[in-house]
């Protein structure tokens, strides 16, 4: 469920209510403890990333604020304050083009690439060389307009490549 807490508070981030992430980002920690924030390698930078978004856009005092009233909710309270935002459903189409210009394969070794893997360790599952995958991430980051793996995380997660659980 905190996972869940994460995605509501990087949707409400992302749609300007910083106040409203920052508060679900400080839920997660009280319900599940820091190691809910921190257990899996992705879910760290993720939410490392939106907590230090929504600090930025409000000023100390109101983080503060929403950081106290978050920890003072339930997990129960938090999941009902998560569904009640006024989120709306990110443009598909645009997500989906982006997801349909890369090739099965590629999308594979994006979904690899959030999970923490090397190249090294993507070659051994996919039976490729590690060349051929330094090519495949070389692909992803061109046709994705990205830079740096993060980004390649932080966009699979987003679309539901990545699973926690994996």
């Amino acid at each position: 469920m905190t996972e869940c807490l994460i995605g509501f508070a990087a949707l409400a981030i992302a749609r300007d209510m910083p106040a409203a992430g920052a508060r679900l980002l400080a839920a997660v920690v009280a319900i599940g403890g820091e190691r809910a924030a921190t257990a899996w390698a992705a879910t760290q930078m993720e939410y490392a990333h939106r907590l230090a978004l929504a600090r930025a856009r409000l000023t100390e005092r109101e983080f503060l604020a929403e950081q106290a009233a978050g920890r003072a909710l339930s997990l129960e309270q938090a999941m009902e304050y998560a569904q009640k935002l006024p989120l709306k459903a990110p443009a598909a189409a645009a997500t989906r083009k982006k997801s349909d210009d890369l090739t099965t394969r590629e999308r594979e070794v994006a979904a690899l690439i959030a999970q923490g893997k090397s190249n090294g360790e993507i070659a051994v599952e996919v039976v490729v060389s590690k060349r051929t995958v330094e090519k495949h991430i070389s692909n992803i980051l061109s046709k994705l307009g990205f830079t740096t793996r993060a980004q390649i995380v932080r966009w699979a997660i987003e679309i539901g490549l990545a699973k926690p659980d994996q």
